[in-house]
């Protein structure tokens, strides 16, 4: 941060993709806060827009924190943020890499602690060929699993060089002992099916029923309502209360919760950030098919990270895809709790429980905000039957 007096707070960076430009809305990562910027300043005076890979310093209209190492991007181009990733290291010490040991990883300003988790593979440099190995020695290159003490916002190598690339430092002599570049899959332990595509020689069967017809004799547009938050801010109370409103209108509606689903479906998933991404993928997937059928799908997931959110929306389809978020406090929360989850959290029980020792990532561009700690379950139902009227889903 740069502040020579009291009247002037700016923030100082290197651009490292795309361009910013007066009055544009920035999001701070992790932190998640939006603000728009008010000035771009350099030494030769002000910009009306800045551009890569420039230095500049950036003044906002809110005062928002903004510490070293976070950064500053568009809220409809998140990058992922996470303590875990792969990526293709080159080592570049005398000392063989020790997977496990605690190192520094430095990614743009962002110095953080965290291990070389896994050795995946190690990479022939004039065949291309893989060998299995148990370390790197001297500008020996393989690809690893990267864990951190904390998440950090990242892209892919490929896509951006600046904060896809990263530096390893050992912790006591205080020398960079590797480079890596981070992937933009990762795979192995993580079991990602989101991007999979289904066998070439399956081919896909069309209904003899079109969706106008379904229109017709249901009276709605299918749509998938997804009601997301911390756990305790309502969500299975409200998807329920909304199914009895709509069903009592003559509509045709269920409700799909997420942990029903782990009675059933996906009751081989744990509760780790990939478990969850796994039961909402395949949830997607049956809400799509209930909108094809003609109905209205009510989802109460937590789903906690924008990116999943996102991957939802372009199964079921964004057109029919609604999301509402549930906004009460953590306090709030932790208060309605009658399975002790929370306690179970704090205590370490419940590993990567958003909001205690997981983030949740609120929607960057909900369809509609619920306060459930002001509003009653009334209250809400109305609020969302007005968004289906809105939508065109009812009338």
């Amino acid at each position: 941060m740069n502040r020579p007096h009291l009247d002037f707070r700016g923030f100082c960076g290197t651009i490292a993709s795309g361009r910013i430009r007066k009055g544009d809305e920035v999001m701070v990562l992790p932190s998640r806060k939006k603000s728009r910027v008010k000035s771009i300043v350099t030494y030769d005076g002000e910009l009306e827009e800045a551009f890569s890979p420039l230095a500049v310093t950036l003044t906002l209209e809110d005062e928002i924190d903004v510490s070293r190492g976070d950064m500053l991007v568009r809220p409809e181009n998140v990058p992922q943020l996470a303590d875990s990733f792969d990526a293709t290291l080159v080592w570049m010490s005398e000392e063989p890499m020790v997977p496990g040991k605690q190192y520094f990883i430095k990614q743009t300003t962002k110095l953080v602690s965290g291990t070389i988790a896994t050795l995946r593979y190690k990479i022939d440099v004039n065949t291309l060929h893989r060998d299995q190995a148990p370390t790197l020695a001297l500008n020996e290159i393989g690809r690893c699993q990267m864990k951190l003490n904390q998440p950090i916002a990242f892209d892919g190598y490929r896509n951006n060089h600046g904060t896809g690339s990263f530096i390893v430092i050992d912790r006591i002599t205080n020398a960079t002992v590797a480079a890596g570049m981070i992937l933009q899959r990762t795979t192995g332990d993580k079991h990602d099916h989101w991007d999979e595509q289904a066998d070439d020689r399956l081919q896909t069967e069309r209904s003899n029923v079109t969706a106008e017809e379904r229109q017709a004799r249901f009276g709605q547009q299918p749509t998938t309502i997804l009601l997301t938050g911390l756990a305790g801010a309502g969500k299975t109370t409200l998807a329920y209360a909304l199914e009895r409103k709509l069903f009592d209108l003559g509509r045709t509606c269920c409700v799909l919760d997420g942990q029903n689903m782990r009675h059933g479906i996906s009751r081989d998933l744990g509760f780790t950030a990939d478990g969850r991404s796994e039961n909402l993928r395949r949830s997607a997937e049956v809400a799509k098919l209930m909108n094809d059928a003609g109905m209205i799908c009510i989802a109460a997931f937590l789903a906690p990270r924008e990116e999943i959110r996102q991957k939802a929306a372009k199964v079921v389809g964004k057109e029919r895809f609604l999301v509402v978020h549930l906004n009460a406090p953590i306090d709030v929360c932790r208060q309605r709790d009658q399975e002790g989850l929370y306690g179970a959290a704090d205590e370490g029980e419940i590993a990567n429980f958003p909001g205690v020792s997981a983030p949740y990532e609120e929607p960057t561009d909900a369809d509609l905000v619920l306060a459930t700690h002001e509003i009653d379950v009334d209250g809400c139902v109305e609020k969302i039957m007005g968004l289906l009227e809105k939508h065109g889903a009812v009338s």
